[in-house]
């Protein structure tokens, strides 16, 4: 037995082997021989084959397979990959890492969780479980509700009352494991570790993909071979990058936002009104806050926990509703508990109509094996004046619901044009999707769920989806938003989010967007939290992809805490505002490359064991640092890793590598720009909205060269896609005791992009009073603030090239 090669894949005996770029390959085992082209729910953008550097074959009848990182010897037996016939090495960094398929690899940096609903200060994850090809962790891709759910059930069976939060989850977990249901112990215990990911310490990881569902045609299907391997093997060293790239071209890019997404989000689990909202918004106005999004929770519609018919109660005109945001410049979520459609739905017997059922008989529950799929939910609500989770969900709780699977394209396709298309039309943007219904072996049902919604919306009109949802396991980053939910209003949660947030980008998921302050307050029937919390928690949220604040029937609106958290909050919410250019680059970064917005330190300084090991500051991009204020009373330990950095707000210079203890005032956050950066800002506007600004801000950090390939586009369309957009070079050099900074011509264009455009420019670590000169651009006003040079220059047009040399004195020093 030798081998052939089909294409560029190479098949020996019952195994396929395909290089898919120099350090990921595929391994495909199969008894019948059969191996699967299709794509699948989480390889859906597999890339095609490559031809391995050289192939051999030895005497000993032993494979050799070589790519520019990878080697593979498989000794072909017929039997699965196993240690005896399958080692892999990979040569990178001057070293050899090497794996077999019964390696165990305890250094994985891990991945993400389905939400953080129920995370408080004495249940939350810690390290990362060990990485193996023949196990995996499903719970942490599931509903924490799931297992309290059952753990409620089982303690009122046994006579014992329970309240939401009496007993709570870390009480139950600490002291009552041992007495709880075997599957519910094991359930809390994979959450006590993250799960693994795609990159690892160790040099390389494993995507086992075997039993996952094929996609054919936009339907799913199962596979030929249900015994088979379908292994992916990452080799990439230090090389973190271009794990993530090789990740996101194999399983589907991190799609870009819209522009107006990188605002500020509002919703409350309140009965809201028309009016309440209306109100909010002009108090958001007049205090000069910005805001462009609203969410509506579960009260916008009838029915209870699931519906679609509006509320007319709280919003008697829902169309007028709609135009009016839309006219004030704000976009709208609604949210939707998707279990089923209830009898009290004015579609209800439409739709079984189409589905060929008889209303009555659904009715009367004889067609399904649930009647209400609601009535399990047995928590009473946290608030003590709420109306009762158990009232929601058990209304009518004796009559059938129509059922759907969103599994079943059919049933998918009636239940998002019947139920969703009209409120789109209306004026709704996109949809907060509370839980997942989409049953299918091998497919996990939030992912394809997501995967219904967004390409729903895709569909609908050329402009970009957005949805808000819980994660669906590998391949969720191809549906963002993803929301963290229901966590506790604690200090703990909020460290914990840091490194949450930033370890979620090691499997390509870029954009969390948590509850700022907390789900839960931690004392019931109190609105309002730790104030002092509450503003480093917005600190925070305005470094993260999304700002969104919400509660459960809390207060979070900035000024429900006087005066100084108002004024905090504010400079945070206006400082977001400004970051939105360069976060909307950073969109684009991650879909080209697969780098996410907030990043781990290890990301940038692999080699460097500090950053493995600080855990509540992150990167944002590759020239900013944050350490956000994760404790009461102000204080910082920040870690500085290799370089040159300029703390933002007080423009003082430090030099890497070291350790700074400080105290940041309630309205400061701990910002440090690496020396060499050139960051895009703009002006304070309420709304992002879609255009990018008339005036741009470049904010210039001295002591280092450096440049900024700065992306624009429409902010809305699809175009993005096809590399529609518009790209500007900005460069900083040293011109011997100087700088020069150069603005090159505009590459590339957009519909609507404009003709000129206008620069201020802010540059620290200048010695003042410089000669400053500029070519191709007129500097209308220049100003010196000790070592920061500010300058107006007159509008250019974008095909301008332009550049400002600064000369210091003979007489002083350089910086």
């Amino acid at each position: 037995m030798q081998y052939q090669l089909v294409g560029n894949s190479v098949i020996c005996g019952t195994a396929r082997f395909s290089a898919l770029n120099h350090g990921l390959v595929r391994l495909e085992w199969s008894a019948t021989g059969q191996f699967e082209d299709s794509p699948t729910v989480i390889v859906l953008t597999r890339p095609q084959p490559i031809p391995f550097k050289s192939i051999e074959w030895a005497e000993t009848g032993v494979l050799h397979l070589y790519t520019e990182l990878i080697q593979i010897v498989y000794r072909p037996d017929g039997k699965p990959f196993n240690d005896a016939n399958l080692n892999i090495d990979v040569n990178c960094d001057n070293k050899t890492f090497n794996w077999t398929p019964s390696t165990v690899d305890t250094e994985n940096l891990g991945g993400t969780f389905t939400s953080l609903d129920l995370i408080h200060r004495d249940f939350h994850p810690t390290g990362v479980h060990p990485a193996s090809v023949f196990q995996d962790f499903p719970h942490t891709q599931e509903w924490l509700y799931t297992p309290l759910k059952a753990i409620h059930k089982s303690l009122r069976d046994r006579g014992e009352n329970t309240g939401f939060e009496d007993p709570p989850l870390g009480y139950l977990n600490h002291f009552r494991l041992d007495e709880l249901p075997e599957p519910m112990q094991e359930f809390l215990q994979q959450w006590r570790h993250y799960p693994p990911g795609v990159l690892s310490r160790s040099g390389y990881s494993v995507l086992n993909d075997s039993s996952s569902a094929l996609v054919k045609e936009g339907g799913l299907s199962e596979r030929s071979d249900a015994n088979g391997q379908d292994w992916y093997f990452f080799g990439y060293g230090t090389d973190y990058a271009q794990a993530l790239q090789d990740f996101v071209q194999l399983c589907g890019r991190i799609p870009m936002l819209p522009r107006w997404a990188f605002g500020v989000w509002f919703s409350l689990y309140d009965q809201m009104h028309d009016t309440d909202y209306q109100q909010l918004v002009q108090q958001f106005d007049q205090l000069e806050l910005p805001l462009d999004v609203l969410v509506l929770d579960v009260d916008w519609h009838l029915a209870g926990w699931c519906g679609w018919d509006w509320n007319e109660q709280f919003f008697p005109n829902p169309q007028g509703f709609l135009q009016w945001a839309h006219g004030t410049g704000l976009h709208i979520g609604a949210n939707v508990h998707i279990e089923g459609v209830s009898p009290q739905e004015s579609q209800f017997s439409a739709l079984c109509a189409a589905r060929g059922l008889n209303p009555d008989e659904v009715k009367a529950g004889n067609v399904f094996p649930v009647k209400n799929p609601t009535t399990d939910w047995i928590f009473e609500s946290w608030q003590p004046d709420a109306p009762t989770l158990d009232s929601l969900a058990n209304a009518n709780a004796d009559e059938g619901w129509l059922l759907f699977n969103l599994a079943s394209q059919s049933e998918a396709n009636l239940f998002m044009q019947v139920l969703h298309s009209p409120h789109e039309e209306d004026g709704i943007d996109f949809w907060w999707i509370d839980g997942a219904n989409a049953k299918h072996p091998g497919v996990n049902s939030q992912l394809w769920t997501n995967h219904v919604y967004f390409t729903h919306l895709e569909t609908r009109r050329n402009q970009r989806p957005l949805i808000l949802s819980r994660t669906g396991g590998l391949g969720s980053h191809r549906y963002p938003v993803q929301f963290s939910a229901d966590t506790y209003s604690h200090w703990e949660v909020l460290r914990f989010l840091v490194d949450f947030t930033t370890r979620a980008g090691n499997v390509g998921v870029s954009y969390w967007s948590h509850d700022l302050g907390g789900f839960f307050g931690h004392v019931p029937g109190v609105p309002l939290i730790d104030p002092e919390l509450f503003v480093r928690w917005v600190q925070f949220g305005c470094f993260c992809p999304i700002v969104r604040v919400h509660s459960d029937h809390g207060r979070r609106e900035p000024w429900s805490y006087g005066q100084w958290v108002l004024n905090a909050i504010s400079k945070a919410l206006r400082l977001r505002i400004q970051l939105v250019p360069y976060l909307y680059h950073l969109s684009r970064v991650a879909y080209e490359t697969g780098l996410p917005l907030c990043r781990p330190l290890y990301l940038a300084y692999p080699e460097d064991e500090q950053a493995y090991q600080v855990t509540t500051q992150f990167l944002l991009g590759d020239r900013i640092l944050v350490a956000p204020v994760v404790e009461a009373g102000g204080y910082r330990s920040v870690y500085l890793p290799e370089g040159e950095w300029w703390e933002r707000s007080t423009g003082q210079f430090y030099i890497g590598i070291q350790h700074l203890n400080l105290y940041i005032p309630l309205d400061r956050i701990p910002v440090f720009v690496q020396a060499g950066a050139i960051l895009p800002l703009a002006e304070f506007s309420r709304r992002v909205g879609t255009t990018p600004p008339t005036d741009l801000i470049l904010e210039v950090y001295a002591g280092a060269d450096g440049e900024l390939d700065f992306y624009e586009d429409d902010g809305e369309s699809t175009a993005y896609r096809t590399e529609a957009g518009s790209r500007r070079r900005f460069t900083q050099h040293r011109e011997g005791d100087g700088y020069l900074l150069t603005g090159e011509s505009v590459r590339g264009s957009y519909l609507g992009m404009l003709p000129e455009r206008s620069f201020q420019i802010f540059w620290t670590g200048l010695v003042s009073g410089s000669r400053v000169e500029a070519s191709g651009v007129e500097i209308c006003e220049q100003e010196w603030r000790q070592n920061v040079l500010s300058l107006t220059l007159a509008t250019v047009p974008q095909t301008a090239l332009w550049q400002i040399t600064v000369t210091p004195p003979a007489s002083s020093d350089e910086f």
